[in-house]
């Protein structure tokens, strides 16, 4: 089965000879991942560099830090830089933010594809736990703060690109691209040509019925795999492609696991059965609570994962023997409310699994 390394390592014509696709967004969503600046500061100037020069081993250690599968990484960006439908790229205007006080995690890059367009990538979800926090606050709460920061980086975008804009991302990235569109002034909305989310969760209902957010519906190609889960939060439209996934599960996430066929992806008439059922649950569930007890529940939770001094998820992984029980130490030393408002909500949620359960055996 071929994936976007398949596909990067036998698609040859340059984007002037064969038109750009989702694949091809896929494969940029997921180079923004790459820590550019490992390599040169050349990536920071909107002159950039090209892609091909990123391939420098020296940078490797820095460059794919805590990415998906670092084998198919490495051998993704060897691909790039070898294909002369990727390799004449211009890498520029690379972005990076952290801001434990604002709650935000944001990286943002734009890939010159020729002269006339351009793709501007935002970075998905890190590992750390800042990152998914931003992610977690996305249901209660509209604009997060790298969302606002999409938005300024896209005028700033357009102000140094010429010709039509491409906006995508993998998982909150793609998030960020839809909002960025939908919240762009009308000169920069008329030079976005499309908007890719690739699995990239959706938006609380109140702000889909702000301006913007209609005009921006036909300009998105959103794309998920058949058993998704994080692409179906926060999900007001049915109107996406199912991608076909040799993953498992929650790894279904994963860009490499996605099925490439010849130029474009495998495509599924219906989502996964499961799916469906957590999305239905998901949904429901949230219909219940408030958004302040959403924010409630999101800050009691981050409350105890990081109370044992934990940043990443790769911090809690290297020593979770130790770090399960510093967790579970936290949440018992939790003040009675909050404990008790937990373990309610968390059973609320555990009610209407059930509930969706019988619905399926009933249908």
């Amino acid at each position: 089965m071929e994936n976007i390394v398949s596909y990067a390592e036998k698609q040859m014509e340059p984007f002037d000879q064969r038109p750009f696709c989702a694949v091809d967004s896929l494969i940029l969503s997921w180079a923004s991942y790459l820590h550019f600046s490992a390599v040169s500061a050349e990536v920071y100037r909107w002159s950039g560099m090209r892609l091909a020069e990123l391939f420098r081993a020296e940078a490797f250690g820095d460059l794919f830090a805590e990415m998906w599968d670092l084998e198919q990484s490495r051998r993704l960006l060897a691909a790039l830089a070898a294909s002369p439908r990727f390799r004449n790229i211009r890498v520029c205007g690379y972005c990076q933010q952290t801001d434990l006080e604002k709650e935000q995690q944001f990286a943002a890059v734009t890939f010159r594809l020729h002269q006339g367009l351009n793709y501007i990538a935002f970075r998905g979800t890190d590992l750390s736990l800042i990152g998914w926090k931003e992610n977690f606050n996305m249901a209660f709460k509209c604009p997060v703060p790298s969302q606002e920061e999409a938005r300024r980086y896209v005028t700033d975008a357009a102000q140094h690109c010429e010709g039509d804009l491409l906006l995508g991302g993998h998982s909150k990235g793609g998030n960020l691209a839809v909002y960025a569109a939908a919240k762009s002034k009308d000169d920069v909305w008329q030079r976005i040509a499309r908007v890719y989310s690739h699995d990239g969760p959706g938006f609380l209902e109140k702000v889909l019925r702000t301006e913007g957010f209609a005009r921006v519906v036909d300009k998105v190609d959103k794309t998920l795999p058949q058993s998704s889960l994080v692409g179906l939060l926060l999900e007001q439209n049915s109107s996406y492609r199912i991608v076909k996934s040799k993953g498992i599960g929650v790894w279904q996430h994963d860009p490499f696991s996605w099925i490439v066929n010849g130029a474009d992806f495998r495509y599924l008439e219906h989502l996964a059965p499961q799916a469906e059922y957590f999305d239905r649950t998901l949904s429901e569930w949230l219909s219940q609570i408030s958004d302040a007890e959403r924010e409630r529940f999101v800050e009691a939770l981050y409350g105890v994962l990081s109370s044992n001094e934990i940043e990443s998820i790769s911090d809690f992984r290297s020593d979770w023997q130790k770090n399960v029980p510093a967790v579970m130490r936290a949440a018992a030393q939790l003040d009675g409310d909050t404990r008790r408002f937990l373990i309610r909500t968390v059973k609320a949620l555990a009610v209407q699994g059930v509930k969706s359960l019988k619905k399926d055996a009933e249908a």
